[in-house]
């Protein structure tokens, strides 16, 4: 199908902050007509571990309540809510959903220890700043009880750097990390293994470089160790969508907001912003924060600005002076980032990504605040005050010539 709109490929999160813009929407106005709270209304339909997902896949690792509890403790929820006087009306809003991994993919790793000790690890995972080769450094220091600052990782280089089927879809840690652990524990049993052959009793903590003395009567040799992972899938059938297991791991992610809506200009504005989401044990929290920030923030940006207007093929607000992405001022003046304690049993030390969770939930969650402060259900995005201004006019009933 042939159509003059501009290209589309994958994005953060892939389709799923789309979906969740719709169903966790649609939650709320539910819970409104029945005159349920919001969070008691979800608690009552809430998908539990050890459940089938409409899928069919029975759902494991995937701590949906525990998200949702941690969101009504940083709200508040259950406390009195300053509702705003006069034109300025405030309220508040969450929404939480979760998200497949992508599946089938593969990764492979390869972790060469020299005679001098220096590991180096050759991974074809892409660090664009969400902290991947820290991450992977993190998973061969662990499994080889060494710092991760003496893990060299090697710039990718598709000539040098073995398979990986890309990095995307917050798979890298889990699949990567995978295999590199797998390839960490073939080179722990060849060091233990040379020990053994040179007459070291076991657990003997004699250094590599003297091990490779014992063995060559010099500083020579390497041990090399690879990984392979490539995690079980059974493909949906195509008629039912059902299958059962569509996926390795589920991401999970919910978002709160207060805001506070000037009812005469429309305008919005976000008082507090939370951010918990699950992603197994966090390897290095620090990295994780921000991933979470950056991705809420991204996701902020579509909700309230970011909108192609195309005229004939042509994009004709193509600079930012006229597309418009979050500034500082637009930052929330309350942000907290988190993650909630919990272990994914078939990842690398139970760590799972984080890059997309925080994306899932920001639209709706503004969105249900809206419709809290002012009582007017917002159905596309983005919410701009234009947006804002005339729903209200026409829930007042105001004549079409007036929104102008």
């Amino acid at each position: 199908l042939y159509t003059n709109m501009t290209p589309a490929g994958a994005l953060r999160g892939f389709g799923i902050p789309q979906l969740a813009w719709a169903y966790e929407s649609h939650t709320d106005m539910i819970a409104r007509a029945l005159k349920l709270d919001p969070v008691a209304f979800r608690r009552l339909n809430l998908l539990r571990d050890g459940r089938p997902h409409a899928s069919g896949t029975i759902l494991r690792d995937a701590p949906l309540e525990e998200v949702l509890d941690r969101l009504c403790e940083r709200l508040n929820w259950g406390a009195p809510f300053d509702r705003g006087t006069g034109a300025a009306r405030r309220g508040r809003g969450l929404a939480i959903a979760l998200k497949a991994a992508i599946s089938p993919t593969t990764s492979v790793s390869m972790i060469n220890v020299s005679a001098d000790g220096s590991v180096t690890l050759y991974v074809g995972t892409v660090d664009m700043g969400q902290g991947s080769d820290t991450g992977m450094a993190q998973i061969v220091g662990e499994a080889l009880n060494i710092p991760a600052e003496k893990v060299r990782v090697v710039p990718r280089d598709t000539d040098v750097t073995p398979y990986d089927m890309g990095t995307l879809g917050s798979r890298s840690l889990f699949h990567m990390g995978n295999a590199t652990r797998i390839a960490a524990e073939e080179v722990r049993s060849k060091i233990a293994a040379l020990a053994s052959e040179v007459g070291e009793p076991e657990g003997s903590n004699m250094p590599i470089g003297e091990l490779f003395k014992k063995k060559y009567g010099m500083l020579a040799g390497n041990i090399i160790g690879t990984g392979t992972y490539k995690p079980d899938y059974t493909p949906a059938e195509h008629e039912t969508g059902q299958s059962t297991n569509i996926t390795p791991f589920w991401m999970i992610g919910g978002a709160g907001v207060e805001v506070e809506v000037d009812t005469e200009t429309g305008h919005l504005r976000i008082l507090k912003l939370v951010n918990v989401i699950d992603c197994g044990t966090p390897i290095n929290p620090r990295i994780v924060e921000t991933q979470i920030s950056g991705a809420s923030l991204m996701q902020l940006g579509f909700t309230m600005f970011e909108k192609m207007h195309l005229d004939a093929g042509q994009v004709t607000n193509a600079s930012l002076a006229d597309y418009k992405i979050p500034g500082f001022f637009d930052v929330p003046e309350m942000m907290v980032n988190e993650a909630v304690d919990a272990y994914q049993h078939n990842a690398p030390f139970g760590a799972k990504g984080a890059g997309e969770s925080a994306t899932l939930c920001v639209s709706p969650a503004v969105a249900n605040a809206i419709d809290d402060a002012i009582g007017v259900r917002l159905m596309e995005l983005p919410l701009t005050p234009e947006a804002v201004l005339r729903a209200l006019r026409s829930k007042a009933g105001a004549p079409l010539e007036e929104e102008a």
